[in-house]
C-alpha cells in the first residue's frame, strides 16, 4: 500500500467512524435478540432515564442499562431448571408503592412467572406464578378500590390479575378456549362510570373457531361486548374519539389485514380499512396529530407498509419500505426534527431504522444498523424516544439481533441508542406509549377538573422541571395526578418549610393536575 492510498484509506475509516460516532451514541451487546419491547424510566433516581428490556433463549436475561451511556445497571437471568428464559413480553416501569423509586414488571414467557423487581438494584420484590405470557402488562386501579393492579394475558385462554404491591393473584379469567391472549389488555373507561374497563383480543389456536375482540367491565369482569373478527390478533388496541361523540373508541388490526375502528361502548364497527398490500397487521396502531391541524391521525405498520389514516378511515399517506423489509412492532411518534409536527419512527427486520415526516410520509433520516454491526440484524422492536443523554437532542433506542429456533446457540443481539435531532417530542417511553397501553397521544379528556388555587406552578408548560410555590398554610402533602386520574407523585410539604417551594424533575410528557388541599391546577409537561 503506497502512502497516498494509505492516507485515503485512513480518511475513509475516520470519516465512517465519525459518521457512526455522530449518530450512534452507544451500543450494548447481548447473546440474543429482544422481542419483548423495552421501557424507560429513572429507576435509580440519578436524574437520567434508564432502559429495561428482556432477551430471548440464548441470553434469557432481563437487562437494566443506563440511558446516558449504555452501562449495565443490573441483570436477571429468567431461566429456570425446566426452561430457558425467553422474555417475549414488554416490560413496564412504574412506582407501585409511592416511594419515588419505580419498580419493574416483567412477565416471562418460557418460565411461567411474572416478576416485580426493585428498580434501583434489580432485587426481586415478588414473583407470581402464571401460565406464561407474551402479553405486555398494564397497571391501574381496575376495580376502583384505590389500589393498583397489574393485568396481562396468558397462554391457554386466560387473563391474570395481580395485586401490584404483593403479586398476589386476585382473579384469573378464562376468555376463550384454545386461544392465547397475546395482546396487552388496554385499560379505558368504556361505560362512563369513571372506573377502568379492559379490552383484549384473541390468537385462536383452533382453526375451526373464530377470533374475537372482548371488552370487560373492570371491577367485576362482566362482559360488556364481544366482536367476531376474521384474523388473529397479536398486538393490542389503540384509543381515541373516532366518531366525535366525546367518548373513547378503539382501533385494532388483525392478521387478515383489516384495521377496525370500533365504538367503545358497544363494539359496533364505525369503519374498517384494508387494501391488497396489507398482508397482515401485526403492530398496534399509534394515534397522534401528524400534521398539527388539531385533528389526530392513525398510523400502523403491516408487513412492508406504513399507513397513515384520517379519523374517518380514509388514507392520509402510505410508505412502502424499500426492498419489502417488514416492520412488525409498530411505530413511535414524536417531533424529532423541530418542525413542531409529529414524526414516525420504526425499525425493520433487516436492521434499518426509519424516521418519516408525519405530515406526508417523507423520509427524514435512516440508520443502517446491519451495516454498522456487519452482519444479519433483525430489529423486532419498536423504538423508544427521549433525550436519554440530555444533550438537547432526541434519541431513538432499539434492540435487534439474529435469532434462530430451535437451534439458538449462535444467536446474538445488540441494543443501540441513536441521536436524531432537536425536536419537541414528546417522549415515547414504552410499548404502546403509556401504562394503559392505549397507543395514543390523543386520549379522552380527563374527568379531573381544575378549580381556583392559591399556589403557583412555573413554568407552565414545562420542558424539564416544574416549581410549585405553595401557601404558608400547613397542608400535609402535595399530590400530582396524571391524565388518567392516577396519583403519580406525593410530596410531604413539611419537608420543604419554610421555603414553601418544591421542584419536580423528569416527568414524562403529558397533562397533569397538582392538588394541594382541595385546590387543583393543571399543567402540561412537554418533554
Amino acid at each position: 500500500m503506497n502512502k497516498l492510498t494509505f492516507i485515503l484509506f485512513a480518511f475513509i475509516i475516520i470519516k465512517n467512524t465519525n459518521l457512526f460516532a455522530q449518530d450512534i451514541l452507544w451500543w450494548f451487546d447481548t447473546n440474543d435478540s429482544s422481542f419483548g419491547q423495552s421501557s424507560a424510566g429513572d429507576i435509580n433516581r440519578d436524574g437520567f432515564l434508564d432502559i429495561v428490556f428482556g432477551c430471548y433463549r440464548n441470553d434469557s436475561c432481563i437487562y437494566s442499562i443506563s440511558g446516558l451511556d449504555g452501562k449495565l445497571l443490573w441483570k436477571f437471568n429468567a431461566a429456570n431448571k425446566n426452561s430457558e428464559g425467553c422474555n417475549d413480553a414488554a416490560t413496564l416501569i412504574y412506582d407501585i408503592d409511592g416511594d419515588s423509586f419505580p419498580e419493574v414488571i416483567v412477565p416471562s414467557s418460557c418460565n411461567p412467572t411474572t416478576y416485580c423487581f426493585n428498580g434501583k438494584d434489580g432485587s426481586i420484590r415478588w414473583a407470581a406464578p402464571t401460565r406464561g405470557s407474551d402479553s405486555p402488562p398494564t397497571i391501574g386501579d381496575i376495580d376502583g378500590d384505590g389500589n393498583l393492579e397489574i393485568l396481562h394475558g396468558e397462554f391457554w385462554d386466560y387473563l391474570i390479575y395481580l395485586d401490584a404491591k404483593t403479586g398476589n393473584q386476585k382473579w384469573e379469567l378464562q376468555i376463550q378456549e384454545k386461544t392465547w391472549i397475546q395482546t396487552a389488555p388496554t385499560l379505558v373507561d368504556l361505560d362512563g362510570d369513571n372506573i377502568l374497563d379492559f379490552v383484549i383480543a384473541t390468537w385462536c389456536l383452533d382453526k375451526a373457531d373464530t377470533n374475537r375482540i372482548y371488552a370487560f367491565r373492570g371491577y367485576d369482569q362482566k362482559l360488556l361486548w364481544k366482536k367476531e373478527i376474521e384474523g388473529r390478533v397479536y398486538h393490542g388496541t389503540s384509543v381515541t374519539d373516532i366518531n366525535g361523540d366525546g367518548k373513547p373508541d378503539l382501533v385494532i388490526g388483525d392478521y387478515s389485514g383489516t384495521l377496525y375502528a370500533l365504538n367503545g361502548e358497544n363494539g359496533e364497527t364505525i369503519w374498517q380499512y384494508t387494501n391488497p398490500l396489507l398482508y397482515y397487521i401485526g403492530s398496534p396502531a399509534a394515534i397522534g396529530d401528524l400534521d398539527s391541524d388539531g385533528i389526530c391521525e392513525i398510523v400502523f405498520t403491516s408487513a412492508f407498509m406504513v399507513t397513515a389514516l384520517r379519523l374517518d378511515g380514509t388514507e392520509f399517506w402510505n410508505y412502502q419500505v424499500p426492498k419489502g423489509n417488514p416492520s412488525f412492532r409498530g411505530v413511535a411518534l414524536a417531533d424529532l426534527n423541530g418542525d413542531k409536527m409529529l414524526d414516525v419512527a420504526f425499525a425493520t427486520n433487516t436492521g434499518q431504522v426509519y424516521v418519516l415526516n408525519g405530515g406526508g410520509g417523507r423520509v427524514i433520516t435512516t440508520f443502517d444498523l446491519a451495516k454498522h454491526i456487519g452482519k444479519s440484524f433483525d430489529i423486532n422492536h419498536a423504538p423508544l424516544i427521549a433525550d436519554f443523554n440530555e444533550d438537547g437532542k432526541l434519541d431513538i433506542f432499539v434492540v435487534g439481533g439474529k435469532t434462530d429456533y430451535p437451534d439458538f446457540l449462535n444467536n446474538y443481539g445488540r441494543a443501540y441508542l441513536l441521536s436524531v435531532g432537536k425536536g419537541y417530542g414528546p417522549n415515547w417511553l414504552m410499548f404502546q406509549n403509556n401504562i394503559h397501553r392505549t397507543s395514543s397521544l390523543c386520549p379522552k379528556p380527563n374527568s379531573i377538573k381544575e378549580n381556583p388555587v392559591n399556589f403557583e406552578v412555573y413554568p407552565n408548560p414545562a420542558s424539564n422541571y416544574i416549581e410549585i410555590y405553595f401557601p404558608t398554610i400547613n397542608y400535609e402533602e402535595i399530590k400530582i395526578y396524571n391524565s388518567y386520574g392516577e396519583c403519580v407523585i406525593i410530596e410531604k410539604t413539611n419537608n420543604y418549610s419554610p421555603l414553601n417551594r418544591i421542584s419536580i424533575w423528569h416527568l414524562p410528557f403529558g397533562e397533569y393536575f397538582i392538588q394541594i388541599g382541595n385546590k387543583r391546577k393543571k399543567f402540561i409537561h412537554l418533554m
